[in-house]
């Protein structure tokens, strides 16, 4: 019985020390974080490239919109139909414009009719002005022989006034010196007095000429008016036929003979009547995203795909960056897109614009590089030194601070700085160690490394919920039914 006893003990003590065995495994496996990992890799060329979406236009080409209103009388091409420059496209009912010039011209007429009036009358004020001033001379010549005579008249009298006196001549000689005397004085008060009038009179008519000639540049600007309208009747009137304004091919015709063309605006396409291209140079012309435009230059090389030639790929070449944002009416979006064009070099008789396409523009491209996947690249909030440079943890440190309940290790007064960097596996512990890395030029699936990795060493790729939590020291194992690159 004792026997038995002791048995159950055994058994006892030995089945809680394995519960205890498998408590610690367990709790070990529970900190070992599950990961996919890929070795760093030397890649023979790494191509960097651009990829955005647009449509297929001709380098050069035209809205064709009208300026006037009217029903379309005559219809002279069709959609596909090519074309040369000054070729006739349409015509507008000209009847209304016509009339309209016509009235310009009247009033044009009438205007200038009334300018040669006024022009005439400043001739005959000219000539009033000339026979005033004549009179005005003749008006001081009288003057100065008044003023003589009266001079003449007055020395005699004083004369005969002195003769009277001494009793030489008689009475009757001497009223008639004083006769003389006062007919001078008449004469020269008469004088003066048409000559006070004529200069009024000169005045007069040199105010009539300021007056008509300001009247005649009034009647002249009134005529200048009549010719600009006139001619902007006549420019209506020209309007109503529509021509060619490049060499071309019709690739859109939005009108029928019989219809109403309406005066067009940029924001208003529906006014637009035709669209004439030349398809001598066709071009691609890309959304490319402000997070790309910065990596793009004039020239790089690029490869479109059309979407209804999924077979074809065209090579072409970057000849314009916009410097401003495309512009969407109506649409509120932080993300901006910025337009590019790529010239097609040899571009299909099939292209028409308007088709949807897709551009892969090269930006750089490098030899021999160090290259991970792009996965691994992830950002950590890192402690840095008063200088800014990092100095990673010890693995002790790095553990440490693992078991801690603090994220980062140390208190809020430490400098945080973020950085990029990878995972690094450390075979020695089988552990997780950051790195911060440099990098280079991306390509579809790997970026390149400059600084700070070397061939060879194991990094973690995955997944991505795992690089996004996994910490600085933490064990791993690696899932080996799905390795990445190997």
């Amino acid at each position: 019985m004792a026997k038995r006893k002791k048995i159950w003990i055994f058994v006892g003590a030995a089945l809680f020390l394995l519960i205890v065995v498998l408590s610690i495994i367990s709790s070990g496996r529970k900190n070992v974080v599950t990961v996919q990992t890929s070795a760093v890799k030397r890649k023979d060329v790494l191509v960097s490239k651009v990829t955005a979406s647009g449509e297929i236009r001709a380098q050069e080409f035209v809205d064709l919109q009208s300026e006037i209103a009217g029903i379309i009388t005559d219809l002279l091409v069709r959609e596909g139909a090519s074309v040369k420059s000054g070729d006739i496209l349409l015509r507008i009912d000209p009847v209304q414009t016509e009339a309209e010039r016509d009235s310009s011209n009247a009033q044009f007429e009438s205007a200038q009719a009334d300018v040669r009036a006024q022009e005439f009358l400043i001739m005959n004020a000219e000539a009033n002005l000339q026979r005033d001033e004549a009179s005005l001379h003749s008006a001081r010549v009288e003057l100065t022989q008044a003023e003589n005579n009266y001079e003449r008249m007055e020395s005699s009298f004083r004369r005969r006034q002195s003769l009277y006196e001494d009793a030489l001549i008689s009475r009757d000689d001497y009223e008639i010196a004083q006769l003389d005397l006062k007919s001078a004085e008449s004469r020269l008060e008469v004088s003066k007095a048409q000559l006070s009038q004529v200069e009024k009179q000169v005045v007069v008519s040199r105010n009539n000429i300021l007056q008509n000639k300001a009247s005649a540049e009034a009647r002249l600007a009134n005529a200048k008016a009549a010719m600009a309208r006139l001619r902007q009747a006549s420019n209506q009137l020209e309007k109503t036929t529509l021509f060619s304004p490049l060499d071309g091919v019709v690739t859109q015709l939005n009108v029928e003979k019989g219809e109403r063309a309406q005066p067009g605006i940029m924001s208003n396409p529906q006014a637009t009547l035709m669209t004439i291209a030349n398809l001598g140079v066709i071009q691609a012309e890309l959304r490319v995203d402000e997070t790309d435009i910065v990596n793009l230059t004039l020239g790089d090389i690029a490869e479109v795909r059309i979407d209804a030639l999924p077979n074809d790929v065209f090579e072409g070449e970057v000849t314009e960056i916009g410097n401003s944002p495309i512009q969407s009416s109506g649409v509120s979006q932080e993300a901006r897109d910025f337009k590019v064009i790529v010239t097609l070099k040899n571009p299909s008789p099939k292209l028409r614009p308007g088709m949807s396409c897709t551009g892969d523009i090269t930006t750089d491209t490098r030899e021999n590089v160090l290259s991970i996947p792009i996965q691994a690249l992830t950002v950590r909030d890192v402690t840095v030194e008063e200088n800014g440079k990092y100095n990673p943890p010890t693995f002790e440190q790095a553990r440490a601070s693992l078991a801690s309940s603090s994220a980062s290790g140390s208190d809020d007064k430490d400098k945080k700085k973020e950085l990029e960097g990878v995972f690094v596996i450390d075979k020695n512990n089988r552990a997780a160690r950051f790195r911060d890395i440099k990098t280079g030029i991306t390509g579809e699936s790997e970026i390149e490394v400059l600084e700070n990795l070397e061939v060879g060493e194991e990094i973690v790729t995955g997944s991505f919920q795992t690089l996004r939590t996994i910490r600085d020291g933490a064990a791993v194992k690696t899932d080996t039914t799905r390795q990445s690159n190997r």
